[in-house]
């Protein structure tokens, strides 16, 4: 089995460079695969490997007082999920291209608890808006119920949402993603744009569903070779296949390779059209 961890912390980092050469350097040591994402303004990772290893990782970065109340995400697989190490430095850890002073706590979402969230869920009530931060390829395939679910693409069309939430304005808007680092900064960016009463799901779907797994719809995506991760009681389909409309949430790239697209489709027509995302791809071969 190997041991899948997924973190990040918002915090001020003086010198991206180093610390980037460092956590390599303890990463390739490890053995660890996946992807490490450096700023100045903190660290955002999903990374796997042998238990015991990941272990040895999580206890060396919490070391480190700057890291030490992070929070890991963890979860358990079959085989490996990523084929390399990749370890960058960015401008941000998740880009929104927008300035944000998201260091500030009194600048960002106040934290919502897995128990809270679940009394919103639960009790629908008109008082609060539950606003899902991530892709739409994402909230496709799993959700929260009576979530609403942006169309976008990338995370850095968030401010696109604007618009389509401005008549909520005056509630109490509560955001979730998979781990808690787009919500961060997507929470902030509300505030800054004159929204006052925002909140996040503390550490996002991938903790919640843990406790309270019928509250999510469908599965949850994620960004490695298992491409979507089920709850644990909750094993509900709730998007259709592209070609026949039946129930699946199957993702596969489109064999078009100037296209490649992902797409969910059943295991039939898979077969069927050859893996193309539409008969247009596939014409183009």
């Amino acid at each position: 089995m190997v041991k899948i961890i997924l973190f990040y912390k918002y915090v001020n980092i003086e010198h991206p460079l180093s610390f980037s050469n460092q956590q390599t350097k303890r990463l390739k040591l490890l053995n660890l695969k996946g992807r490490l994402i450096i700023s100045r303004e903190g660290i955002n990772g999903t990374l796997s490997g042998r238990e015991e290893d990941i272990n040895d990782y999580e206890k060396s970065l919490i070391q480190d007082k700057k890291f030490e109340d992070i929070v890991f995400k963890e979860s358990f697989f079959k085989e490996e999920v990523f084929p390399r190490l990749s370890v960058k430095i960015r401008d941000e850890i998740v880009s929104l291209k927008k300035p944000i002073d998201i260091n500030n706590k009194e600048k960002k979402g106040k934290y919502i608890d897995i128990d809270k969230f679940h009394e919103i869920i639960k009790n629908k009530s008109d008082e609060y808006v539950i606003l899902d931060a991530r892709n739409n390829y994402e909230s496709n395939i799993g959700r929260f119920k009576n979530a609403i679910t942006p169309d976008i693409d990338n995370f850095r069309d968030f401010p696109k949402v604007l618009k389509d939430i401005k008549k909520y304005k005056n509630k109490k808007i509560v955001m979730y993603c998979t781990g808690g680092v787009r919500c961060e900064k997507a929470s902030s960016y509300l505030i800054k744009k004159g929204y006052k009463n925002v909140y996040q799901l503390k550490d996002g779907i991938l903790n919640y569903i843990n406790y309270y797994p019928d509250d999510f719809e469908g599965k949850c995506y994620v960004f490695d070779k298992r491409i979507a991760v089920g709850v644990l009681s909750n094993n509900s389909i709730i998007s259709k296949c592209t070609y026949c409309s039946n129930k699946s949430d199957r993702y596969v790239n489109c064999e078009n390779k100037s296209c490649n697209k992902q797409f969910i489709v059943c295991t039939e027509c898979e077969s069927k059209f050859n893996k193309f995302c539409s008969v247009k791809c596939m014409s183009k071969i």
